[in-house]
């Protein structure tokens, strides 16, 4: 191939580009090793977030009280969001990259009194911008609670974890999903253990009830 530039370039130029031809099977040798070795890092993790999982699962009402325990997500939390959470049994998290790359957030629930669903799952794409809601789970309230979770959510456009957990698909969805992403899922135990803060002596705590339009805040 004819090569561009001065003549007094031109050998500095072919041996330029000898050497890159011998780089390129180097370089497609090094792709597959890496993509090995992320293979066998990420099935070893795998092994371990499953066996975190089957511990955590032993351990009755775990998630209720790392949601509880989180400074920021604590204060998007009801009294009856609490309650709800303690029929929570296992989070998930996981990340993929194709099609798209996109992170699903998965809830199971054993039988409540609140909803049908086992599993309420809720996906987000992964973009420069942040996390941008892309699927959610229906949640199939029981009849008796159904009224009561239209009318909260009609009545409270609020970012609260409620409102996520009816629909993620509004604006600030995506605050709740990075905490949960970012914060609770790489390492739950921290929060688990760590002791709630003493009440605050000026202001109160208004906790919402389903029965009332009344949503969880501080008043100073």
């Amino acid at each position: 191939a004819c090569l561009p530039g001065a003549l007094s370039d031109r050998p500095a130029l072919e041996a330029l580009a000898a050497l890159q031809l011998e780089l390129e099977p180097v370089n497609k040798k090094a792709e597959r090793a890496h993509a090995r070795l992320k293979h066998k890092t990420s099935q070893r993790r795998k092994v371990h977030l499953e066996h975190r999982s089957a511990i955590i699962q032993g351990i009755r009402g775990f998630w209720v009280e790392v949601f509880m325990n989180h400074p920021q997500m604590s204060v998007l939390m009801s009294k009856q969001d609490a309650d709800m959470l303690h029929f929570m049994t296992n989070l998930e998290v996981e990340e993929f990259r194709h099609p798209t790359r996109h992170c699903k957030i998965t809830l199971s629930f054993r039988r409540n009194r609140y909803f049908q669903n086992e599993v309420i799952v809720k996906e987000y794409l992964m973009k420069v911008t942040g996390y941008h809601a892309s699927h959610s789970t229906p949640v199939q309230w029981h009849q008796g609670f159904e009224w009561k979770a239209y009318r909260r959510r009609h009545h409270d456009s609020s970012v609260n974890f409620f409102n996520w957990f009816f629909d993620h698909n509004f604006t600030g969805s995506d605050w709740i999903a990075e905490i949960i992403i970012r914060d609770l899922w790489p390492n739950p135990l921290q929060y688990y253990v760590r002791r709630k803060a003493a009440p605050q002596k000026q202001g109160t705590a208004r906790v919402e009830n389903w029965g009332e339009e009344q949503v969880l805040s501080r008043e100073a």
